[in-house]
């Protein structure tokens, strides 16, 4: 019997824990351990945010893993022994014959301080209720979708955030007493993505009246007088400033062995392996070159490290990741587009997207519907 502990319960370690127990006889036994008990899509955050839907609409619990043949262990997480294949928890101490580990990405928020009325972080779904109050009742003012440092995760999410509020106050007849700004400090919204992608998306949001201000590395915000600063001596004054996190490592990952220099993992692009026997890394606690940290390509990297440590086990073949994807951007009028492509394509990734529609939509609700279904049982 082999014993596969995974780490973390977003996209990453979802995916292999079902491609493992796919692929495995159940005598051998899958744990997955983490220290939020619940699952949710990323962008259910923002649709909960303009009322489009209450994020506890899509969230479920992961106990329900268990009637699924894979063991939840619901606790801390506090130091990584990848030589052991082992780990010490608030729950005690786990090991394993193999280890996925799935941690995610932590936000960097030292630049909006402590968050209170007028600033949120945007991606953090405690904040929500604050959020939604403070928008609902904002009469009139300027709303500021501010990007706080980068790398950070889902690289469509300020200008998906932005077109989502401004279409929100624009219905509730504010629009034309309410301002939305989107700051970034990159040169365009996605320069990866090249200029026809970046015109499409700076098109919409000059089409909502949305001011889009690149370039702009934000420094301090002063809570008190309501005023954000940048590097380059630009200040906006805000009603509502919905801030998005830099992406850091958890600190669990970079005090651990696994972490390179930049305390990010940089396992295998194609399966996840680390340097260390039998142990794996996905998601956004790792660093892949040209790789966005989003859901889709965790779940993607995911699956070929379940796929390779079941074949490891059962002398199956394994599938291994070829750096394909997409992320969705979500524009006003239920409408979407998706960001999609070869990502690992030399010399740079092919990319693409296409204009938003409602096609894309009804295929971004499925997206979270089948995953919620396939995982969790609902």
């Amino acid at each position: 019997m082999a014993k596969v502990m995974i780490l973390g319960g977003g996209f990453g370690g979802l995916a292999a824990a079902h491609e493992l127990r796919r692929r495995l006889d159940t005598e051998h036994e899958i744990t997955l351990v983490a220290d939020d008990d619940r699952f949710f899509v990323g962008y259910a955050k923002v649709w909960d945010l303009v009322g489009t839907r209450p994020l506890a609409q899509g969230t479920r619990p992961l106990g329900a893993l268990d009637a699924q043949g894979i063991g939840f262990v619901n606790a801390r997480i506090a130091a990584i022994d990848p030589a052991q294949r082992a780990v010490e928890t608030s729950a005690g101490s786990f090991a394993a014959d193999y280890m996925v580990v799935a941690l995610g990405a932590a936000g960097d928020t030292e630049k909006l301080g402590a968050a209170g009325r007028g600033a949120h972080d945007l991606y953090d779904p405690d904040r929500l209720p604050a959020m939604r109050s403070e928008l609902e009742h904002l009469d009139s003012g300027r709303v500021v979708v501010a990007v706080l440092g980068m790398p950070y995760v889902c690289p469509p999410a300020p200008y998906e955030a932005a077109f989502l509020v401004e279409e929100r106050l624009r219905r509730l007849g504010r629009g034309d007493r309410t301002e939305v700004v989107v700051t970034t400090p990159m040169p365009s919204p996605l320069p990866m993505a090249g200029p026809e992608v970046n015109d499409l998306v700076a098109d919409g949001l000059a089409g909502q009246g949305i001011d889009l201000r690149t370039g702009l590395a934000l420094s301090r915000i002063d809570h008190e007088s309501r005023l954000a600063s940048f590097a380059d001596g630009t200040t906006l004054d805000y009603t509502l400033l919905l801030a998005i996190p830099g992406a850091v490592p958890p600190e669990v990952i970079a005090n651990s062995p696994l972490a390179g220099e930049d305390g990010w993992i940089w396992p295998d692009p194609e399966t996840g392996r680390t340097a260390f026997d039998g142990v794996y890394a996905v998601g956004d606690c790792t660093a892949v070159e040209n790789l966005p940290r989003a859901g889709v390509f965790a779940e993607a990297l995911g699956r070929a490290a379940g796929s390779s440590i079941a074949a490891e086990i059962d002398g199956g073949g394994s599938t291994a990741y070829d750096g394909s994807g997409y992320c969705f951007l979500e524009f006003d009028g239920q409408r979407a587009a998706a960001l999609e492509g070869e990502f690992f394509a030399q010399p740079k990734p092919r990319l693409r997207m296409a204009e938003p529609d409602a096609a894309t939509y009804a295929r971004k609700e499925a997206f979270e519907a089948e995953r919620l279904r396939e995982w969790l049982g609902s």
